[in-house]
């Protein structure tokens, strides 16, 4: 048993375990490893690396269960170690995205603490939504790092709701439409529109998000208006925003609805108690790099009453994600 020093310094070195991951992905050992067993002198040749310093990396994330030494310096890829292959759906894209410029962000987390402010904004010179507007390749692996993070949860989202009283769905900062794809798919009495900015419309214009017949694509700045429908899904946006800055996408949704209208919020709610969990850590991450926040029930209760709304009912998925069920307040 680890004495609490030494549990202290190993998380103490988590960004270690990071990194190695980053390289390994961005190497492409795990392509390399995925046939069978091979050589740290063989995959330093492919890949163009000092062999004894791919070996120290290789027996670190062995040691995290993503690799097997078979034989010295010979390793093999376990199963965990297979989601990071490039021809599998899974978070490779994901592990890039976050330590590249968060990562840099996220050194300057005492000034996320001191001030309530995003570090991002200090080390980057502007918000993280507007930076990637201006930086295209990180923009698109941002994307797919999205759509990695998602696997799973749209096709729950889209199972656990009834969406049969409604006939008009607006996806609100709806990407490359994945969601809404699994939505008509499922309810072929719905129209639906895609609403996000000109980039994310694009790419669901160019089938990145799946088949989405009886769909009209619609660019804009949901702070500013949203288009008029009865039932409104907004996935894995609210959390992005401060409470004022996400009271505003709700109140737009309220502005816009009809008559007995619903607004659907997508989020992955933190539980209470001291359990480890991947959103308590998800929204650290959130404070750092774009001020937003991963919420309570109860937060989300006061952000709808905000908006003039009002939480009808939390509806628990069969992925690690949950649908707020808002109505008029």
């Amino acid at each position: 048993m680890p004495s609490p020093s030494q549990q202290i310094i190993r998380l103490g070195f988590g960004f270690a375990v990071s990194q190695a991951l980053r390289v390994m992905i961005e190497l492409g050992v795990p392509d390399l490893v995925a046939a069978g067993e091979q050589s740290v002198d063989e995959l330093a040749a492919a890949t163009r690396s000092d062999a004894d310093a791919l070996y120290r990396v290789m027996r670190l994330l062995a040691a995290e269960g993503i690799f097997r030494e078979v034989l010295p310096r010979h390793f093999e890829l376990t199963e965990v170690g297979a989601v990071l292959r490039s021809d599998r759906p899974g978070p490779r894209d994901f592990v890039r995205m976050i330590n590249s410029e968060a990562y840099l962000a996220f050194e300057q987390l005492r000034y996320s603490v001191r001030t309530g402010m995003p570090a991002f904004d200090k080390v980057f010179g502007s918000p993280r939504f507007d930076w990637l507007s201006e930086h295209p390749e990180q923009a698109a692996l941002f994307q797919r790092a999205m759509v990695a993070l998602s696997q799973g949860s749209n096709e729950a989202v889209a199972e656990a709701y009834d969406f049969g009283p409604f006939t008009r769905i607006i996806d609100v900062g709806g990407g490359h439409g994945q969601l809404l794809s699994a939505i008509l798919a499922r309810n072929p009495h719905l129209s639906g529109v895609l609403f996000d900015l000109p980039s994310g419309v694009a790419a669901a214009q160019q089938g990145a998000g799946g088949d989405l017949p009886r769909t009209e694509f619609v660019a804009g700045d949901f702070f500013e208006s949203v288009p008029s429908g009865d039932v409104y899904v907004i996935k894995k946006v609210v959390h992005d925003w401060d409470d004022g800055r996400a009271a505003a996408i709700l109140r737009n949704c309220r502005k816009a609805m009809l008559p007995n209208g619903r607004v659907l919020v997508a989020e992955t709610l933190v539980p209470p108690g001291d359990e480890p969990d991947l959103i308590k850590e998800i929204d650290v991450v959130m404070l750092a790099v774009t001020g937003g926040l991963e919420r309570t029930e109860a937060q989300y209760a006061s952000l709808f009453d905000a908006a003039g709304l009002r939480l009808e009912q939390v509806i628990q998925t069969q992925g690690p994600i949950s649908i707020l069920e808002a109505s008029p307040a």
